[in-house]
């Protein structure tokens, strides 16, 4: 059922992805002005704000679709319950014609005979004899006039059956179908939204190509989330920002089932042999639900703990401060993965940016930012 529902929504909800190309990033560098801005061009909170909404829409219309999905799998477990029995009742029709078949004639037998009566008292050797056979052909007529009933019965409650379950079915169709069309709209919307916000983080890049060396390398204020984290490997200063995200290479158009299988596969290649491997439909899962690029928390991991190999605490393999000093812990991959990527959506937004960077870990941003793009790249 699952394979069917996959390739309905498939068709409905499958669209070209927009994607910011390399040929637009040239445009972008081109064409900014050799002056030095006096702040960084991030992504602007209007765009957040319609990736907010855009996301919103799609958690929204998901959960729709999930329902009328979920309601269509629980009729049809219904009906490969009740497929045995409509089998059996369907068995036994042909026998209960028969004998129905057969009481009709033998009433008509009955029936037909001038006078039963008087055949009965000519044959009867006494009174007794003559009530046993009275009795005896009435629990005949009786017995036959029940098959007939039953038949009757049966066939008529096979049809009820057959037919409330064909009309519960194309009700939830329709409402599962219509899932998928306002899902897909959503999707598209979500898609536009990350376009933008990939247009915008390209933008900033030119801004800072266009400023001096010096301004270029000079570290951000503050420690950050990992400044002083031990176990990062974003420890070179003075280095130069370069575009190392490749842009467009999420498809948010896929359907739910597509984006987790693409990415879970993608990600636990990239983790495999390292504390994280396997964990990678945990990753995809919390990017749908966030609309977090999925490369961007596996990426940091890298980066931040060897991919979980040294972490700062339990499970804490990106770094993360713990309010009043010190690192957080957790439980397992699971609760730190799905903390960390909500996190980044929070504090930092949907992908990897400098403005990003500067703020995850300032001293070091500029290495920090190359690194983790070159990790993403690797995804």
């Amino acid at each position: 059922m699952r394979d069917s529902n996959r390739s309905i929504i498939s068709v409905i909800a499958q669209r070209p992805a927009r994607a910011l190309t390399c040929a637009a990033l040239a445009v972008a560098f081109a064409t900014t002005p050799l002056v030095s801005p006096t702040a960084a061009y991030a992504v602007s909170a209007e765009t957040q704000a319609e990736l907010a909404a855009a996301e919103s829409q799609v958690d929204q219309y998901a959960a729709a679709y999930d329902e009328a999905a979920s309601k269509l799998d629980e009729l049809q477990q219904k009906v490969d319950e009740n497929t045995a029995s409509i089998a059996e009742i369907e068995a036994e029709i042909p026998a209960l014609q028969a004998e129905a078949s057969q009481a009709m004639r033998d009433a008509y037998k009955y029936q037909s005979n001038s006078n039963p009566l008087v055949s009965f008292v000519l044959k009867s050797q006494s009174l007794n004899d003559l009530i046993t056979s009275v009795v005896y052909m009435d629990e005949i007529q009786s017995s036959n006039n029940a098959a007939i009933e039953e038949l009757n019965a049966k066939e008529q409650e096979l049809q009820r059956q057959k037919t409330e379950l064909d009309q519960a079915k194309a009700q939830l169709e329709e409402q599962k179908k219509a899932a998928a069309s306002a899902l897909a709209e959503a999707q598209q919307a979500r898609s536009a939204a990350q376009a933008k916000a990939e247009a915008e983080a390209a933008a900033e890049l030119a801004a800072l190509a266009a400023q001096s060396a010096e301004e270029q390398t000079a570290p951000a204020e503050g420690t950050g989330e990992s400044g002083d984290n031990p176990n990062s490997t974003a420890t070179q200063t003075g280095q130069t920002v370069t575009n190392t995200v490749p842009s467009g290479a999420v498809n948010w158009n896929l359907s739910r089932e597509e984006f987790i299988a693409e990415w879970t596969s993608r990600i636990n290649a990239y983790l495999a042999g390292s504390p994280l491997a396997g964990t990678g439909a945990i990753f995809a899962e919390c990017s749908w639900n966030t609309g977090v690029d999925p490369r961007w928390s596996p990426a940091i991991s890298c980066i931040e703990s060897t991919k979980g190999a040294h972490c700062a605490n339990s499970y804490n393999a990106w770094g993360m401060r713990a309010l009043g000093g010190g690192w957080l812990g957790f439980g397992s991959w699971g609760e730190a993965i799905t903390y960390h990527v909500s996190y980044l959506k929070r504090m930092y937004g949907t992908t990897l940016t400098p403005a990003a960077a500067k703020k995850y870990c300032p001293p070091t941003w500029q290495d920090w930012y190359n690194k983790v793009g070159g990790q993403m790249a690797r995804i």
